[in-house]
């Protein structure tokens, strides 16, 4: 039996049904699914899936517009998509790829208007732990729409770098360790994409280095890991070869 477009999006965690939103949003759907319905389309799985697609996406184009007038009540519901910590939540990480991968579409359809007025947003998608999620596919959409905000929106390249910069010590704990080489691997890939589309982009790299440096007191396997990684970004980061290695010398001699 085919699918309803309710029971569809119905079955995407933290969506409301269509009934449930506001009545600009549902003249959107009513008007796809009259249109999906005329060519004799509606009763098919990908007419279902097309109409999920524009559903969210036009979800998150509402819930972003609500807050310029004051209304955050969709907005903290699309904030909370994104909020994910393997350590402080009991969602496992293949529930977290199924829940957030229908989300990557909306927010990129829509990443011309993540201006600084949507700081909480960026900074959930940006610290959240997909870097380390168990699908290739998905880290790879992921981290395509982290190079878009950053690459639309140059204001968000400091904490783009810290963001991912704070993953150089990934691989300290034991549950981390097998894991950690594909999970740098995807870390330095970002970084790169991002060094090469924004070339200015070099002096908060350098600084989200320098902050990010763990303190001399931390165990030895912490320093080595992230040295490793700081060395390793001198590969594609050509110019900051000389500023980085002062402060890698400075911070080992003191």
């Amino acid at each position: 039996m085919p699918h309803t477009e309710a029971e569809s999006i119905s079955a995407t965690p933290n969506v409301p049904l269509p009934q449930q939103l506001p009545r600009p949003i549902r003249r959107a759907v009513s008007r796809k699914q009259k249109a999906t319905a005329a060519d004799g389309s509606s009763t098919t799985q990908p007419a279902t899936v097309i109409d999920k697609a524009v559903f969210l996406r036009k979800f998150t184009e509402n819930a972003l517009l609500q807050v310029k007038e004051g209304n955050h009540e969709e907005y903290s519901k699309l904030v909370k998509v994104f909020l994910y910590s393997q350590r402080e939540t009991n969602t496992t990480p293949e529930q977290y790829v199924l829940d957030v991968t229908p989300w990557i579409s909306a927010v990129s359809a829509n990443v011309s208007a993540l201006d600084i007025s949507y700081r909480e947003l960026v900074s959930a998608i940006l610290y959240s732990d997909w870097v380390a999620a168990p699908d290739d596919k998905f880290v790879h959409r992921y981290s395509t729409l982290i190079l878009q905000i950053v690459s639309a929106h140059p204001a968000w390249v400091l904490q783009t770098m810290s963001a991912l910069v704070r993953w150089f010590v990934y691989g300290a704990q034991a549950s981390e360790v097998a894991i950690a080489p594909a999970v740098h691997d995807r870390l330095h890939a970002l970084l790169e994409q991002v060094y090469r589309a924004i070339p200015t982009c070099g002096a908060s790299m350098a600084a989200a280095i320098t902050d990010a440096h763990p303190f001399r007191t931390a165990k030895a396997n912490i320093q080595v890991l992230f040295l490793q990684n700081v060395l390793r970004t001198l590969d594609y980061a050509i110019g900051l070869r000389r500023e980085v290695l002062h402060t890698v010398l400075n911070r080992i001699i003191h």
